[in-house]
C-alpha cells in the first residue's frame, strides 16, 4: 500500500562508530516522516551510533556464551540482563556492556527457568517472565527473592511488565477470558483484564497466536498497547479505553494466508509474513513510542526463511497511535529499551542477530541528535 507524506521532519540513521569492530552489521538509508517529531521529543536528525554489544568469542568460559538473546533490560546502576533462551538462564553485564555472570538454569525451582521470555528491571531487582508461565524475581545481584505462579496461568505470552505498585501486566491469552491484556497482582492472583482478542477467529489456537501483543506503560497510570495482527494501537487509562487506532498498510490481517487447517485435524503455519517484534516508550516524548516490525525482503524464497534474511522497520506513533515516522532498517533489530542519560542523550538498548553465525546478541546505541 502507498503512503503519503504529509510532512517531511527528520529521518533515521543507524551506524556504527569509526574503527568499531563490525560484523555483518550495514548502515540503512532513507526514511519517511509523517508527522513532526519535535512531538516526539526528537530536536533533529537521530543518528544511532553503536556503543557496545556483546559477542563473547568461541573460547569463552560456558557461563559466558550466548546464542539466543531474547529480551534486555538496563538497571540504571546495576547493568544490563539479558534473557538467553538457549542455555536458560540470565546473562548479567556491566553498563559497558562487559560480562558480570550468569544467573539462573534450566529448571522449575525458584530462580530457575524453563525458557525465559521477558526481563525487566525496576527500583533494586529484576523480574524474569517464564514460558512456564512463572515470574522469577531477583536482587540486582541475581540472589532469588520470590517466584510467583499466575494464576490463572496465561495461555500465550508475549510481553510483561512490573508496574510501579508491584502488580504485573501480561500480554496474551487467559483461558476463559476475552481480554488480551492481564493485570496480576504482585502474588499472582488474576485482578482484571483490558482489550480484547480477536473473537472473529473462532479457533482457540489462532485466538492464542494472532490476538496478543506488546505492552508499555504510557505514564500518569495509563497502558498502550499494540496488537500484532493486524496493527493496532489502543491507550488504556485503568480499565477505559482512550484512544485505538488500526494501521492495517503497517501489518494487515495475513492470518488466512498463513494458517491452514488439516484434514487430519490441527493447522500448518507458513513463517513467511511480517511479525511484530517489539514496542517501547521514547522517553522525554510526551507519550511517543517506538515500534519495530521484522520484514522480508521480496527476493527471499521459501516458505521457512532463514532467520537471518529478515530485516526491520522502525515506526515511531505518538500518544494517539498516529504514525510519526517510518524507516527501513537492512538488517534485523529489536528494541527493547530506551532511555536519556543525566545530558538528555538518548540511548537504545536492544537485541539483534549476527548474520555471519546465526547468534543473538544485545546491543546499545547512542542517539546522536542534530539539526
Amino acid at each position: 500500500m502507498s503512503r503519503t507524506t504529509k510532512k517531511k521532519t527528520r529521518s533515521w540513521v543507524w551506524a556504527t562508530p569509526m574503527g568499531a569492530v563490525v560484523l555483518a552489521f550495514p548502515v540503512s538509508f532513507g526514511g519517511e516522516s509523517l508527522g513532526d517529531l519535535d512531538e516526539c521529543g526528537i530536536t533533529g536528525e537521530v543518528e544511532l551510533i553503536e556503543e557496545w554489544r556483546y559477542l563473547p568469542p568461541e573460547t569463552a568460559a560456558s557461563d559466558r556464551l550466548m546464542a539466543l538473546a531474547v529480551w534486555a533490560t538496563r538497571h540504571p546502576t546495576a547493568g544490563i540482563y539479558v534473557a538467553d533462551a538457549m542455555s536458560n538462564s540470565i546473562v548479567h553485564l556491566g553498563l559497558d556492556g562487559g560480562f558480570i555472570r550468569q544467573i539462573g538454569r534450566r529448571g522449575e525451582g525458584p530462580g530457575e527457568f524453563g525458557t525465559p521470555i521477558v526481563v525487566r528491571a525496576r527500583k533494586n531487582e529484576f523480574a524474569v517472565l517464564d514460558h512456564s508461565a512463572s515470574i522469577n524475581v531477583f536482587d540486582t545481584t541475581g540472589i532469588v527473592n520470590r517466584t510467583v505462579r499466575l494464576q490463572p496461568a496465561p495461555t500465550s505470552r508475549r510481553d510483561f511488565l512490573v508496574l510501579n505498585n508491584g502488580d504485573f501486566v501480561v500480554a496474551g491469552t487467559v483461558a476463559l477470558s476475552d481480554h488480551a491484556i492481564h493485570v496480576y497482582g504482585s502474588d499472582g492472583h488474576y485482578l482484571r483484564g483490558l482489550g480484547q482478542i480477536r473473537m472473529d477467529l473462532e479457533e482457540p489456537i489462532l485466538q492464542m497466536r494472532y490476538s496478543d501483543g506488546y505492552v508499555a506503560e504510557a505514564g500518569a497510570g495509563k497502558l498502550a498497547y499494540v496488537r500484532r495482527v493486524p496493527f493496532e494501537f489502543m491507550l488504556f487509562g485503568q480499565s477505559e479505553l482512550l484512544h485505538q487506532r488500526k494501521h492495517t498498510d503497517i501489518l494487515y490481517d495475513y492470518v488466512a494466508e498463513v494458517a491452514t487447517p488439516l484434514e487430519s485435524g490441527g493447522w500448518k503455519f507458513s513463517w513467511r509474513h511480517p511479525s511484530l517484534a517489539s514496542f517501547v516508550p521514547l522517553p522525554g516524548s510526551g507519550g511517543c513510542f517506538l515500534a519495530t516490525i521484522a520484514r522480508l525482503p521480496a527476493t527471499v524464497q521459501g516458505l521457512l526463511p532463514e532467520a537471518e534474511d529478515f530485516y526491520s522497520e522502525l515506526i515511531v506513533l505518538d500518544d494517539k497511535g498516529s504514525v510519526m515516522e517510518r524507516k527501513d532498517l537492512s538488517f534485523y533489530v529489536r528494541p527493547t529499551q530506551a532511555w536519556r542519560d543525566p545530558q538528555g542523550r538518548l540511548h537504545v538498548l536492544a537485541v539483534s542477530r549476527d548474520k555471519t553465525t546465526g547468534l543473538h546478541f544485545p546491543v546499545q546505541y547512542l542517539a546522536v541528535e542534530g539539526n
